[in-house]
């Protein structure tokens, strides 16, 4: 197989009211923060809201090459192999690959999902291709 790689950046990728809206969220974090503990409290509240919105706000890239996935996010990189990998499930957004060959609750804990990005097509083939082999 030949490598592929894209970039998903949902900040980006997602239109201006889903924006807007986390945007919001955001506000009202800090705001609940700033109303319960005051300024200590923005500043956790502040915390507490970037780690959450981090898989949001930063782009992950993914490439695919030799029956491994690696996923790069801010300053980590991690390869799975798809061996490890025994169902996917197609949404809107992306492939949950998981480690179960039923559906089970730890899926969504255990498994690795997958955002299209711009390239649903391509990597949508890419990793069906890839479970039909193995």
């Amino acid at each position: 197989m030949e490598r592929f790689e894209w970039v998903s950046f949902p900040l980006k990728d997602e239109s201006v009211i889903k924006n807007l809206i986390a945007f919001l969220a955001f506000l009202l974090m800090i705001l609940v923060g700033y109303v319960y503990l005051g300024i200590v409290g923005v500043f956790i509240s502040l915390i507490a809201v970037l780690i959450t919105f981090l898989p949001y706000i930063l782009p992950t890239k993914y490439i695919i090459e030799n029956e491994k996935i690696t996923v790069k996010f801010f300053f980590t990189s991690k390869t799975y192999e798809f061996k490890n990998f025994k169902s996917y499930y197609v949404d809107n957004k992306g492939i949950l690959l998981s480690p179960f060959e039923k559906p089970h609750r730890l899926e969504n804990f255990r498994g690795l999902y997958v955002r299209f990005g711009k390239y649903r097509n391509t990597v949508e083939k890419i990793i069906i291709e890839t479970f039909k082999k193995s």
